[in-house]
C-alpha cells in the first residue's frame, strides 16, 4: 500500500522528473513499490536506464529521511500532499504530459481543486493603472458566474487578480514556485494568507525550496494545466504570460486576452496573441463567458444531465470507474470494466460523441464534469 513518505520521497529522487516518476509507478504498482522493486526489473522499464535505477538505489534512504522530515512540516501547517492517483488531484492537470506527479495544498478545501469553472489570469509584472483596472473588472464579472481564479501571486497582475478576489469574497488559489514554507515575494504574505480562508496555495515543491528562477517556468505550466480558459490581461512580447499562454494553447485550453493600444509595449503580448489567432480578444467577462458557454440556461443543464440519465448499466459502470481513478489506461479499464475489447471501444466512441468521456494521449480516458 502507498504512503505519503514513499510518494513524496519518490518526487526527490535526483534523475527522476514528473515523466519518470510516473512511469515508475505505473509499472512498479505504486510509489512503495518503486523503492523495492529489483535493479534488474527497474532496468526492463522503458525509459528507465541504468542511470535512474542507479539513483533510485543510491539515494533513496535520503530521500526517504526527506520525506520524513517533510511529512512533519506538514502535519505542523495543515498542509496535504495530493499524488497525481488521488481522486482529488486535478482532472486537467492530468492532461498534460509533463504534470507534477506531486503537489502540496494549504487551503480551505481541498476539493477546490476538482471544481468546474477555474480561469486563471496571467500578466505583466508592471501593469499600468490601465490593466489593474481591467484586471479588477474581469475578476468582478466572473464571480457573477462562479468562477474560481488561478494565478502565480507575483507583482503585478497576478496580485491584483488575488486581492481582488478576496476582497470580493472570490475563491481564489495561488500557484508557487517555491515550498509552502515561505512566501515569495514577501510583500504579499498578508494576501497568501487571506487566501488559504477561502482557496489555497498550492505547490509542487518540498518546504524549504527557494524561490529559484528556473522553477517559475514549472509553476506557469500548472497555471496553464489546471485551468478551463486563461486570461492575459497585460503583457509585453515576451516573458513569462506568454509561454504561460503557449503552453495554455498546446494543452487545447481557451485562451483570451484583452486587447490594448497599438504601439503600446505593455500589451504587445496580448494584441500579438489576438492578432496570430492565438488568443480571443475579450473585453468583458461577459465576452469570456459567452464564449465559454457559462451561460446556459437551466434547461441547457437539464439536458446535459438528461445524457447522464440515459446511459445504460454498462456505461453507467464505466463513467464510475474513469471518475474513480484517474488517468486510467485502456488495459485497466478493460480489467475493470469486464468488457471485451470490441465492446468498450464501441462504449467509449459513444461516451465520448456525447461529450462525457475524453481520450487522452496514450489510450488514457477523462471524465468531463
Amino acid at each position: 500500500m502507498d504512503t505519503q513518505q514513499h510518494q513524496i520521497a519518490l518526487c526527490q529522487l535526483p534523475q527522476v522528473g514528473a515523466v519518470t516518476a510516473r512511469t515508475l509507478v505505473s509499472y512498479c504498482g505504486s510509489a512503495r513499490a518503486v523503492f523495492s522493486t529489483p535493479a534488474r526489473t527497474l532496468l526492463k522499464i522503458p525509459g528507465i536506464g541504468a542511470v535512474i535505477t542507479s539513483s533510485i538505489r543510491k539515494n533513496a534512504d535520503n530521500a526517504l529521511r526527506t520525506a520524513e522530515k517533510e511529512l512533519a512540516f506538514i502535519c505542523k501547517n495543515n498542509i496535504i500532499t495530493v499524488f497525481y492517483t488521488d481522486p482529488l488531484f486535478p482532472s486537467r492537470l492530468l492532461q498534460s504530459y509533463d504534470t507534477p506527479a506531486l503537489i502540496f495544498f494549504k487551503g480551505s478545501d481541498p476539493e477546490l481543486l476538482k471544481r468546474d469553472r477555474i480561469v486563471s489570469v496571467v500578466g505583466t509584472r508592471q501593469p499600468t493603472e490601465h490593466g489593474k483596472a481591467n484586471c479588477e473588472a474581469m475578476i468582478e464579472g466572473l464571480a457573477r458566474a462562479g468562477v474560481m481564479i488561478v494565478s502565480g501571486l507575483a507583482y503585478g497582475i497576478d496580485i491584483t487578480a488575488h486581492r481582488k478576489s478576496c476582497q470580493i469574497n472570490m475563491p481564489n488559489i495561488g500557484v508557487l514556485g517555491h515550498g509552502l514554507g515561505s512566501i515569495y515575494p514577501i510583500q504579499h504574505k498578508q494576501v497568501a494568507q487571506r487566501m488559504t480562508e477561502n482557496g489555497g496555495l498550492v505547490s509542487e515543491f518540498i518546504h524549504d525550496v527557494k524561490p529559484d528562477r528556473e522553477n517559475f517556468p514549472m509553476r506557469n505550466r500548472i497555471i496553464a494545466g489546471i485551468c478551463d480558459a486563461l486570461i492575459v490581461v497585460e503583457t509585453a512580447a515576451s516573458g513569462g504570460s506568454m509561454i504561460t499562454a503557449s503552453m495554455a494553447n498546446r494543452l487545447s485550453c481557451e485562451v483570451f486576452a484583452i486587447p490594448g493600444r497599438p504601439q503600446d509595449p505593455k500589451s504587445a503580448g496580448c494584441n500579438y496573441l489576438i492578432r496570430t489567432h492565438q488568443a480571443y480578444l475579450v473585453e468583458t467577462a461577459e465576452d469570456v463567458i459567452n464564449l465559454m458557454g457559462w451561460d446556459e440556461s437551466p434547461a441547457t443543464r437539464s439536458q446535459q444531465l438528461q445524457l447522464i440519465l440515459d446511459l445504460d448499466t454498462s456505461e453507467k459502470e464505466l463513467v464510475s470507474i474513469v471518475k474513480n481513478t484517474p488517468e486510467i489506461n485502456i488495459d485497466q479499464l478493460t480489467l475493470l470494466s469486464g468488457l471485451s475489447p470490441g465492446e468498450l471501444a464501441s462504449k467509449i466512441l459513444s461516451l465520448e460523441f456525447r461529450g462525457i468521456l475524453k481520450t487522452l494521449p496514450g489510450k488514457r480516458y477523462v471524465a468531463i464534469n
